[in-house]
C-alpha cells in the first residue's frame, strides 16, 4: 500500500475520532444505547477515495477508538463496525461484479460456504433458545409494560444466555466473514474500478437501499440478542419491549442515508474526488 493511501487511512482515522469524541455535542442519543452521530461519514469518504481496502482499515481503527473512549466500549465498537460496513461492502461487491474479468464463480463459492456456516449457527442457537423458552418462567406482558423504563432496567433478574448470543454474534460474524472474502477478491480484481459509476444519483441510490436493508437486519438481531442484554443487563424479551424493532430499523436507516449522502457529496460535488482519489 503507498505512503499516500496509508497517510489518507491515518489522517480519516483522526478524524472519525474526533467526532467520536465529540458526539456528546454534535451527537443525539436514541435512547438504546446507539448515538446519530457523524462518525462513520470518514469511513464511507474512505471508500468513495480509496477503495474497499481503505474502508476495512478506517473501520477498524474507528472501533478501536471507540473501545477506548466510548462509554459503550467495545460493544459499541462491535456495532458500530457492523453497522457501517454494509454500507460500503454491498457497492464494493457490485463493483467488482460488474467487471469482465471477474471470476464470479469463486467468489459465490466462497459466500455460498460461508452462508452455509452462518445457518448452521443459526439453526444452532435457535434450537437452543427454544429450548431454554421452554424451561424458563414466562414474565406477562402486562408486568413488563407496566415497570417504568428505567426501574424495569434496574430491576431486571434474567440475563442473556449463552444462546442469545449466539443467534446475536451472527450476522456480526457473517458481515466479517464477507469482509474477509471480498477484500481477498477486491486486491486480486480492483485495478481498473473506480467508484464514479456511483456519482449517478440513481446508481447511488440503488446501493444505498440494498446497504441499508443489511445493515437494518444485522443491527436489530445484533441488538436484540448482543448489545441490548450485554448493556443493559436484560434479556431479549425485555430490551425488545424497550426498544421495538422499527425504532432501530428507523434509526439505523437514517443514520446510514446521513453517513453515505455526506460522504458522497463531500467527495462528488466539493471535487475531493478528483483531489484526493487514488483508484
Amino acid at each position: 500500500m503507498k505512503t499516500y493511501k496509508l497517510t489518507a487511512i491515518a489522517m480519516l482515522s483522526c478524524v472519525a475520532a474526533i467526532l467520536q469524541i465529540s458526539n456528546g455535542v454534535i451527537g443525539i442519543p436514541t435512547g438504546f444505547g446507539m448515538t446519530m452521530d457523524l462518525v462513520a461519514v470518514p469511513i464511507m469518504l474512505g471508500f468513495f477515495l480509496f477503495g474497499l481496502d481503505a474502508a476495512v482499515y478506517i473501520s477498524l481503527l474507528t472501533a478501536f477508538i471507540i473501545t477506548l473512549v466510548a462509554p459503550t466500549s467495545w460493544i459499541g465498537a462491535v456495532m458500530k463496525f457492523t453497522a457501517t460496513v454494509p454500507m460500503f461492502l454491498i457497492p464494493a461487491f457490485y463493483m467488482l461484479s460488474v467487471k469482465k474479468n471477474f471470476d464470479t464463480g469463486k467468489i459465490l463459492i466462497n459466500m455460498f460456504f460461508a452462508l452455509f456456516v452462518s445457518l448452521m449457527l443459526f439453526l444452532v442457537s435457535i434450537n437452543a433458545n427454544l429450548v431454554g423458552r421452554s424451561y424458563a418462567p414466562s414474565i406477562p406482558n402486562s408486568t413488563i409494560y407496566a415497570i417504568p423504563q428505567i426501574d424495569y432496567l434496574n430491576a431486571a433478574e434474567s440475563k442473556v444466555t449463552a444462546s442469545d448470543l449466539l443467534l446475536g454474534l451472527l450476522p456480526i460474524a457473517a458481515i466479517a466473514i464477507f469482509s474477509l472474502i471480498l477484500l481477498h477478491f477486491w486486491g486480486r480484481y480492483s485495478k481498473d474500478t473506480t467508484p464514479l459509476i456511483f456519482a449517478d444519483a440513481k446508481a447511488l441510490a440503488i446501493m444505498l437501499a440494498l446497504s441499508v436493508i443489511v445493515r437494518t437486519i444485522a443491527t436489530v438481531i445484533s441488538n436484540y440478542y448482543f448489545a441490548g442484554p450485554l448493556f443493559f443487563h436484560t434479556s431479549p424479551e425485555q430490551f425488545m419491549a424497550i426498544a421495538p424493532w422499527y425504532i432501530i430499523s428507523a434509526w439505523n436507516v437514517f443514520q446510514g442515508v446521513v453517513e453515505v449522502v455526506l460522504a458522497w457529496t463531500l467527495a462528488f460535488k466539493f471535487g475531493f474526488m478528483e483531489r484526493y482519489a487514488t483508484w
